[in-house]
């Protein structure tokens, strides 16, 4: 199967697990928010933080090596395999020792025992590093799609049982340990990949040039993703942080939906175009295009539905959700777009040079916080959007600088959707069209619909151009068969 070929399959596979997984997971996310309070999602958040952050001590970086890596041996996998299983477990104690400091640091005793059971995530998850490495360096995302499927279909439904019974916050709890489980139970019943009693450090020695810098940027990065939910648990209450990861939580959704699938799968595609200049362009900007048609047009949809969606399916204790959704959906462009320059990086095998970059990009994070402390919960929002903006420029900057990669172009692909996004927002805002809200939401959409697709013909838009040249033969197909 050809390259081309190989990652149109995956992508498909990847979209369709995708909107499968999250598809289930919202709707799980209903029930478990109508059964249970935004106060014990805030316990579930709090007691997660320094958990995903350790998580990269479970990898050390090997996982994106062994992607990137021309070549694997046997041995290789192997010796990976058994540092990340020691790993696990050491952590696992770990975390479970410092269960009662971390709740002290939070003033919040309650977060002690769900610490305790949820460090076992350390050792579930050890063990499907690997297999997760290789079915991706494959581009074998049918595997991964279907087993992220049926975990969490089968964790979600035991979750709201649970949450139904009245387990409350550890309905959750079981949730997240089960859907690892059964995660990797499936990925190591469907890899033909299974690790033997061997080692060498001369293997591991070999991947430790690239998975150096990854450990040291995957470590950093983790803090750096997860301070947004230390500020608000530490500064705010349990009910805020609830509040607040559950527009986080759909706000992440409009990135996943629109674009995920394509920065996951292109970093072992772009890795295989690390020596071919051109090919490496051609390919990097057509996704960067595609990303942001698909986000722009997604997200100003989700800010005129957001309260609707929040409100009629979560319920109105929820309420507090609205306008902090309505304010990160502006930056959801912005994560998709950073993670395919990430990829670049990386698919260049820039590793040392993306930490580096890392550095100043965690830096620049820590001002929403200064923001937010003295400020304010929705200060701090608002000083997330214009970060996420200033740091996307930047990044370009950057690529331009190490990896020669044009800055108008650039600007050029986010330009194209901004010129109609931002108008639109600005007007439903401070413009209502009809008293009803529904009907006002249902006029602003179609008009926004209209003028984006008009604008991106105008142009000329790639991203909305390579869409249209494979959706129109996929119908074709079909219709032949029907």
């Amino acid at each position: 199967m050809s390259l081309k070929k190989a990652a149109l399959r995956g992508f498909i596979w990847d979209l369709v697990g995708m909107f499968s997984r999250h598809g289930i997971k919202f709707v799980v996310s209903i029930f478990l928010a109508r059964l249970l309070e935004p106060e014990e999602f805030g316990l579930v958040g709090m007691a997660l933080v320094f958990i995903v952050i350790s998580q990269a001590f479970a990898d050390f970086g090997f996982g994106s090596a062994l992607i990137q890596n021309k070549k694997n041996t046997s041995q290789a996998y192997s010796s990976v395999f058994f540092i990340n299983i020691i790993a696990g477990v050491l952590l696992s104690g770990l975390f479970y020792g410092l269960a009662p400091f971390v709740a002290d640091f939070f003033n919040n005793k309650d977060l002690t025992p769900l610490i305790e059971w949820l460090s076992l995530n350390f050792v579930f998850s050890s063990f499907i590093i690997v297999q997760k490495s290789i079915l991706t360096r494959e581009i074998n995302f049918k595997a991964i799609s279907l087993a992220d499927v049926i975990s969490q279909t089968a964790s979600g439904i035991i979750a709201v049982i649970l949450a139904f019974s009245g387990w409350g916050v550890y309905a959750l709890v079981v949730q997240n340990l089960l859907g690892v489980l059964l995660n990797g139970i499936l990925l190591w019943v469907w890899t033909d990949w299974y690790p033997k009693m061997e080692f060498s450090w001369g293997e591991v020695k070999k991947l430790t040039g690239f998975s150096a810098f990854m450990f040291m940027d995957q470590i950093l990065s983790r803090i750096s993703n997860q301070l947004d939910v230390f500020f608000v648990g530490k500064v705010f209450s349990p009910a805020t942080l609830g509040y607040y990861t559950r527009a986080q939580s759909l706000n992440n959704m409009v990135s996943q939906y629109s674009s995920t699938s394509f920065t996951k799968i292109f970093f072992p595609v772009l890795s295989k175009f690390q020596d071919d200049e051109e090919g490496f362009k051609r390919v990097y900007f057509r996704v960067i295009s595609i990303i942001c048609f698909f986000t722009f047009l997604v997200s100003g949809l989700m800010v005129f539905w957001g309260e609707t969606i929040i409100v009629v399916l979560f319920g109105e204790k929820w309420q507090p959700s609205v306008i902090i959704f309505q304010v990160l959906i502006l930056m959801a462009f912005a994560r998709p777009i950073n993670a395919m320059m990430v990829n670049a990086f990386l698919g260049k095998g820039k590793a040392k040079e993306n930490f580096y970059v890392g550095l100043f990009r965690k830096f620049i994070r820590l001002f929403p916080l200064l923001v937010g402390f003295y400020y304010g919960l929705m200060p701090f929002i608002y000083a997330l959007v214009a970060c996420s903006y200033f740091l996307t420029f930047c990044n370009m900057l950057f690529m331009k600088r190490i990896l020669k990669i044009e800055l108008s172009k650039h600007l050029r692909k986010v330009f194209e959707g901004v010129i109609v996004f931002f108008p639109f927002i600005f007007l439903f805002f401070n413009v209502t069209l009809f008293e009803n809200k529904i009907l006002n939401n249902i006029t602003y959409s179609v008009i926004f619909v209209t003028a984006y697709l008009l604008w991106s013909i105008v142009l000329q838009n790639e991203g909305m151009l390579y869409v249209k040249s494979h959706i129109k033969p996929a119908f074709t197909k079909i219709k032949r068969k029907l």
